[in-house]
């Protein structure tokens, strides 16, 4: 049987090249072991929450202005 630290050794490595869904799917399986865990790997686990938030946000595109948004894709449709 794995121990928790090589579970989320694997989490943390297979998250380098995953895709949004796959790491929101990535941080229900860190929260579920969570409660389970020792101290020391529930600071791991923190910190992997932490990981996994940041990529997951570094994938998702976010519009201020929709305005602005609006006429960049008139933009790219005439040019076409």
């Amino acid at each position: 049987m794995r121990t928790a630290t090589e579970i989320l050794n694997a989490i943390e490595a297979r998250a380098q090249r995953a895709i949004v869904q796959e790491l929101r799917l990535m941080k229900k399986e860190v929260l579920q072991l969570h409660p389970s865990l020792s101290p020391e790997d529930q600071d791991h686990a923190d910190a992997l929450l932490l990981k996994l938030g940041r990529l997951e946000s570094e994938q998702i595109v976010v519009a201020t202005d929709a305005g602005t948004l609006e006429q960049e894709f008139q933009q790219v449709a005439q040019a076409a």
